[in-house]
């Protein structure tokens, strides 16, 4: 398997009031669902955080994948950083960039994707009539495209994509494999966290 997983686990949280990647759900973190999810369909995973490596390592101990831990080059400035930090370790030519604003990610989503990716540097799905940059798979060039773009002092990921030759991918084609959207289920408040676990957790 020849496919690179991003994770980015260094966000604030601030909405949320809780790191988000040891929210617990079904009685694991949220990271430890992405892991889980990740380790099979990835032949390495690179995790982007803020923290103390310590306090993430026991969550991929027992999996059979390489895991790189990066601290982010510049904490809390976005997700754009975190893309860019992880520039000279991305080992593959295919990526897949997850967020643990969404603990639930189908692999189907993924293969599909990554069968969109050839002729690309992205591949960008619309979900809610909102372009997802995020849990959706890049170019290793575009990867490298990431840095030089937050180096020059742009910090969104808009910013980023723009300067990309990517694809759209409409819902209708993500539905088949996804159809409660969950992939894109972004949590990002107390309320969003507490609906999400009453739909999800039984």
């Amino acid at each position: 398997m020849s496919l690179s997983s991003i994770i980015l686990a260094g966000g604030k949280s601030s909405r949320m009031g809780r790191d988000k990647a040891f929210l617990p759900f079904k009685g694991k973190p949220f990271l430890r669902h992405i892991l889980e999810t990740l380790a099979p369909v990835s032949s390495e995973i690179i995790i982007v955080a803020n923290k103390d490596k310590s306090l993430y390592e026991p969550l991929w101990q027992d999996l059979n994948v390489k895991v790189k831990f990066l601290t982010d080059k510049a904490p809390y400035e976005g997700p754009l950083n975190g893309i860019a930090t992880t520039s000279k370790a991305v080992s593959n030519e295919k990526v897949f960039i997850a967020t643990c604003d969404t603990p639930i990610i189908k692999p189907e989503v993924i293969n599909f994707l990554l069968t969109k990716l050839t002729g690309y540097e992205g591949v960008i799905p619309v979900v809610n009539q909102k372009f997802q940059p995020l849990n959706t798979v890049y170019t290793k060039q575009a990867i490298n495209k990431a840095q030089s773009i937050f180096e020059r002092g742009e910090k969104s990921l808009m910013a980023w994509i723009k300067k990309l030759n990517v694809l759209s991918i409409e819902e209708k084609d993500i539905l088949l494999y996804d159809p409660k959207l969950i992939t894109y289920r972004s949590l990002n408040t107390p309320e969003d966290y507490q609906k999400f676990v009453l739909e999800f957790e039984n």
